[in-house]
């Protein structure tokens, strides 16, 4: 059962304007979803992409991809120790990532990991024998050096831990995101 924003008469205004009772509030992907043929047959389409990648990158470069992980197609994924990507179930890659698993100036080879239910921002990099816990969240853009604890939101360059003991579900999403405030989360 979907709830919708309610819309009020305020008494106290002497015009009597109409207000917006937030205990009833519904995220606006809820509210609103994008509609139409065109809409779903793209998204169907690339839902089959990414599964034909994932199952590529797992038969032929033997990576260790969960089935129920997702990521954008323009994530790179570090080809040449391709068996130290692993990615764990329900999570999300964001487009311009980069998950490197060797570094060829001290020739380290190493597994990279991303636990369950992550979710690594756009343009991130997570450099080689890093370990992402389980529920944590890497901000955009960020740098990677060290292990992320679980549940735990990292971000900057180097990465550093902004908040930690978040909750989240599918796909990295916090669970108390609405009710989140700017002063919730404080600066490394």
């Amino acid at each position: 059962m979907r709830t919708e924003q309610a819309r009020v008469v305020r008494e106290d205004s002497p015009t009597g304007a109409e207000g917006t009772d937030w205990s009833v509030y519904v995220p606006v992907a809820v509210r609103e979803p994008k509609r139409g043929i065109m809409r779903a047959v793209w998204l169907a389409v690339r839902r089959q992409l990414i599964e034909t990648r994932r199952r590529y990158l797992v038969k032929v470069w033997r990576m260790n991809i969960d089935p129920t992980a997702h990521f954008s197609l323009r994530v790179e994924f570090d080809r040449t120790h391709p068996s130290g990507v692993h990615i764990g179930a329900e999570s999300y890659v964001a487009f311009g990532a980069v998950i490197l698993t060797h570094d060829m100036t001290r020739g380290l080879y190493a597994d990279t990991r991303i636990g369950k239910r992550c979710f690594i921002g756009a343009h991130s990099i997570l450099m080689p024998g890093v370990t992402i816990g389980d529920g944590s969240i890497v901000g955009a853009g960020s740098v990677v050096t060290r292990d992320v604890p679980s549940a735990s939101i990292v971000a900057g360059n180097p990465a550093r831990v902004v908040r930690s003991g978040i909750r989240t579900y599918r796909f990295g999403c916090l669970w108390d995101w609405e009710t989140m405030t700017p002063n919730s989360i404080r600066d490394p």
